[in-house]
């Protein structure tokens, strides 16, 4: 890794050298940075000398390079200090944004989304079509989003739409069909199959069978209703009714050899698709504008099954009429998706995928897909068979979002406007999970008392959301002298949030394939954990100002203040404020320094204060009580006080931030460099703690805990080569963070997101966060493993200890453009480094036998000496150990060391997070112009394009886990990242070509 950073690096300066000789052939104008307009927050639009924080724009071209269909993941790799992680992947996945690293333990990191001046979500600019975005811009540092308020405290990602195109009619269609397919799976051991402690077993998830020999086997339960004549195809994977001895008319299992088959995982799935089409008509004249777009999105998973339907309509306008202006725009997407899932009331057996993995590496897995048979168990008789699991346990899952947004100006004149924008969005989703029903045949031997019947069962779930989002804004625009212009918004922002969700759920249906709660015979009561019922509502009011002074043209100072008012604080205390303040300096304009090699210079410093209240719910400060079975005695239920109690006096979290940023522009802006560094503070940070005993509650919610954030980030832009005919950019980004807790609550020093026995994700006075830690094996002082004598295996700490952070310290970004005529070539890339992951699968793993390291192992002859390990010399010191075998001297031993000892060890499980990734590659040809006027059409670009097509992970990371992927990114532990199950799909690459039309 050191080596490709390395190497990137020359290549940027050794390109840097050309560019004093290219700047004398240089005939193409370059846009100067000071020209650059930037939107900012409320969409007060600044020229970039004006900005006084960090921020970042992304236009359309570099969005949209590789057709990628979502606009959240076509950001990745693109921004410094952006961190975009897919946490999950499937039909439906699951993003998260977030900027310069985590500000609070239990509350919401993510940024803010902003879409057309309104507030939205990433959910929603997910389905935005990424080809109506004119540009993406990333405010990231905190006083540039100060005027969002508490919405804002994260930063905020700005996104505005396409407006109608200027006095003509334009008509254009963008498509792109892709091929998507398994990236990678885990690395298995490939020289032990099928068994237990050295012997074969047609009916184990173990991978403890002898060594392959090639002779044939019989593989799994019996299966019925085969189709086969009963005879052994001895050319491959055949079928048998005299394989197996059980009970039945038509008893047969799989006969194959006894050898590894490496891809029958990756095989299990398909290669699925992607078509995305959009067409969009606009038009616009003097002080008119229109849009129109239709866009439609179908998904074929990998997964069997597994599709999404996404069609969506957008319209805009606007008018300038005397000294009236009126905007307004409707934005409607639906969204379909079937998928598999894991039902509430699961048996244990857990996610198909994990189903999957539990299989020997010599089970021919796919052999079982095209059969008429339908068993909910095959290969083997305590994990569930997948090709079941996707036909019956599925999810449906459909949703409508509307949005409506409105706006009205008045000009009183060239000094002073107003400005109402109004928005309304209204979300309607439904799902519903059901799994089928199935009945064991009649079996005989192990496959009689291990397989059970499977116990159908249905969830149904209603969610309505309603959002309404409205600015009131007054401008002032004065110059006070000839020297100096003051700019000033006055304003109001009202919001108001209703949520209603409705679920119903049981067990055992009467009939199947009927899914309604008439059809349930079993139905959960409404005090279920699994069902969630209620309706919520909470609104906030905020005041608002913001001033610009502009000393000439290269002294510029902001200042904002904020007053917000929220319904989920108490009513005595839910009014709270935060100013801020920047001030930027342009030396090369105010000393005319600026000449052919330093052409720019920007200092800027800013200072801010901002509240969060996002951790309190909606209703979290109210007195809540709850029913509790058995209380107050056996066989009588009654209320209670609720055990999850808030103090009455929780204030806001508060963010204070404070920056210092430096843009310099050389040789007319072809090599451009930015830097900065900031500290973020957090006080007051809402955790929980333990209450007495006494106190008739379990938990109180309060304000007690501080964290310190610091970062830097760079940007280096180049641009080596430019003609009439050939340009080359290089842009690369360097960004670093590290949260650091200072203090959690008196007499405790640590508490706990997520425990899980050998390992947890925690938030502990002087480390980083999120912190892992795992238990360890015992070392001596010099760093050696103690190992305990009589058997081989290493001691283990009796405390889970400190083993890292969970997040990367430091990503480093790199994107590259080359334009020839009509060609373009781009790519996109990016390496994080400084992490640690939970990699839950290595526990399952080597649980049966499939982990890599137990193959490696002659399990024949026993277990492995481990490396830098000691033995106690009996006198308080350690002697190195050279011939005790951790695992034993036995096959069976070693199974006992890694099927019971492993796992229990967190280190084992940990894996280095450092990852590089190729994001995007992508070659485009426009044809020549003349050529299409002939034809009616402005513009045809065809294109082929890679999504993450390569990634390279750390030496220990045997394609176990991809280290941006995290299990509890969407549950009530959002900031427990550095886990990734054993139950989660595995990445994927796309490959693809586009067709963009213009008329």
């Amino acid at each position: 890794m050191k080596k490709l950073t390395t190497s990137v690096l020359a290549v940027v300066l050794t390109s840097s050298f050309a560019l004093v000789n290219a700047q004398k052939r240089d005939t193409v104008k370059t846009q100067n940075i000071d020209e650059v307009i930037v939107t900012g927050a409320l969409g007060i639009k600044k020229t970039a000398d004006a900005v006084t924080s960090a921020q970042q724009v992304v236009s359309a071209d570099q969005l949209n390079q590789a057709s990628n269909p979502n606009a959240v993941q076509a950001l990745t790799g693109k921004v410094a200090g952006l961190t975009i992680n897919q946490n999950n992947s499937s039909v439906n996945d699951n993003n998260s944004i977030q900027l310069r690293g985590i500000r609070s333990i239990s509350g919401n990191n993510s940024a803010l989304i902003v879409i057309d001046n309104v507030i939205s979500t990433a959910t929603v600019l997910q389905g935005l079509p990424p080809d109506l975005i004119e540009s993406i811009n990333v405010i990231k540092g905190a006083q540039g989003a100060a005027l969002y308020g508490s919405d804002g405290v994260n930063g905020v990602v700005i996104v505005s739409t396409k407006r109608g195109a200027k006095n003509r009619l334009s008509v254009s269609y963008d498509g792109s069909v892709d091929f998507e397919s398994v990236a990678f799976v885990p690395k298995r051991q490939m020289k032990y199959g099928q068994g237990w402690d050295d012997a074969r077993d047609q009916f184990e998830n173990g991978a403890w069978g002898p060594a392959f020999n090639g002779e044939l086997t019989a593989y799994g339960v019996p299966l019925y209703d085969y189709n086969g004549d009963g005879t052994i195809n001895t050319n491959g994977i055949g079928w048998t009714g005299s394989a197996s001895t059980t009970s039945g008319d038509n008893p047969a299992a799989i006969i194959a050899p006894y050898i590894a088959r490496p891809n029958e995982i990756k095989n299990f799935f398909n290669t699925g698709s992607i078509r995305s089409h959009s067409l969009t008509l606009n038009a616009g004249s003097e002080g008119k504008y229109a849009l129109v777009s239709l866009n439609n999105t179908q998904r074929e998973f990998i997964l069997e099954g597994d599709k999404s339907n996404k069609t969506s309509f957008l319209f805009k306008g606007g008018a300038k009429v005397n000294n009236f202006s009126f905007d307004g725009g409707i934005n409607y997407i639906r969204t379909d998706f079937s998928q598999n899932t894991t039902m509430y009331d699961d048996d244990g057996n857990g996610s198909l995928y994990w189903a999957l993995l539990q299989s020997a590496p010599d089970i021919p897995v796919t052999a079982y897909a095209n059969n008429s048979w339908d068993n909910a168990y095959t290969y083997n008789i305590y994990y569930m068979n997948p090709y079941w699991k996707i036909k019956h346990a599925r999810q449906d899952f459909s949703r409508d979002f509307y949005s409506g947004n409105f706006g009205v100006g008045y000009e009183f004149s060239k000094h002073i406007n107003v400005r109402y924008t109004g928005n309304i969005q209204g979300s309607f989703s439904s799902s519903q999970s059901h799994r089928d029903a199935w009945d064991k045949p009649t079996f005989s031997g192990a496959a009689a008392t291990s397989i059970k019947n499977v116990t159908s069962s249905l969830k149904l779930s209603d969610t309505k959301a309603l959002d309404y989002y409205g600015d009131l804004l007054v401008n002032f625009d004065y110059d006070l002298s000839t020297d100096v212009n003051a700019k000033l918004n006055l304003g109001h922002n009202y919001q108001e949030h209703r949520y209603q969700v409705t679920e119903n759920g049981g067990a055992n249906l009467a009939y199947p394939g009927i899914y309604t709660m008439a059809n349930v015979t079993q139905p959960l009561s409404s005090a279920s954990t699994n069902l969630e019922n209620g309706t919520f509502r909470k609104n906030s009011h905020s005041l608002f100002a913001n001033l610009d002074l502009a000393y000439r043209d290269y002294l510029f100072l902001n200042a904002t203040a904020r007053n917000e008012f929220v319904s989920q604080l108490p009513k005595e205390n839910n009014s709270y404020f935060y100013p801020s303040v920047g001030v930027s300096f342009i030396p090369t304009k105010a000393f005319a320094i600026g000449g052919s090699t330093l052409n720019y210079a920007k200092i800027s410093a800013n200072w801010s204060r901002v509240g969060n209240s996002s951790t309190i719910g909606w209703y979290d400060t109210n007195r809540t009580a709850e029913i509790a079975t058995g209380f107050p005695f056996n066989g009588v239920s009654s209320f209670r006080n609720g055990m999850v109690q808030t103090d009455p006096n929780i204030k806001p979290e508060f963010v204070t931030t404070s920056e210092v940023n430096l843009d310099l522009g050389f040789l007319n802006d072809r090599v451009k460099l930015g830097g900065s560094v900031y500290q973020q503070d957090t006080k007051d940070l809402i955790t929980r703690q333990t209450a007495s005993g006494t106190s008739g509650i379990n938990t109180k919610v309060i304000n007690i805990a501080k964290m310190q954030s610091k970062g830097a980030e760079i940007n280096l832009g180049l641009v080596p080569f430019k003609t009439p005919d050939f340009k080359w950019e290089i842009n690369a980004g360097y960004s670093y963070n590290e949260s650091i807790v200072q203090e959690v609550m008196p007499g405790v020093d640590e508490i706990a997101l997520v425990q899980a026995g050998a390992w947890g994700i925690y938030a502990q006075k002087g480390s980083v966060f999120p912190l892992i830690k795992v238990s360890k094996m015992q070392r001596d002082n010099q760093g050696r493993i103690i190992i305990n004598a009589a058997n081989g295996n290493p001691l283990i700490t009796s405390t889970l200890e400190n083993a890292g952070s969970a997040v990367p310290k430091s990503i480093y970004n790199f994107s590259t453009g080359i334009s020839y005529k009509g060609f373009r070539l781009g790519a996109v890339a990016d390496y994080r480094y400084g992490s640690k992951v939970i990699a839950d699968v290595k526990a399952g793993l080597a649980f049966n036998g499939s982990l890599y390291d137990s193959g490696e192992v002659v399990r024949e002859e026993g277990g492995f000496i481990m490396p830098n390990s000691v033995i106690s010399d009996g006198n308080g010191g350690y002697t190195p150990n050279t011939t005790i075998k951790t695992g034993g001297n036995s096959y069976g031993s070693v199974l006992t060391y890694f099927s019971s000892l492993y796992s229990t060890i967190g280190e084992n499980l940990l894996v280095d997070g450092q990852a590089f990734k190729l994001r995007e590659v992508s070659l485009a040809y426009t044809l020549p112009k003349d050529m299409m006027r002939a034809y009616g059409l402005q513009e045809i670009t065809v294109g082929l394009h890679a999504r993450n097509p390569f990634q390279k992970f750390a030496d220990n990371n045997l394609n176990y886990v991809d280290p941006e992927s995290s299990y509890y990114s969407s549950s009530a532990n959002p900031n427990a990242r550095g886990v990734a199950n054993r139950g989660q799909l595995p990445s994927t690459k796309v490959y693809g070509f586009s067709l963009n039309l213009k008329f």
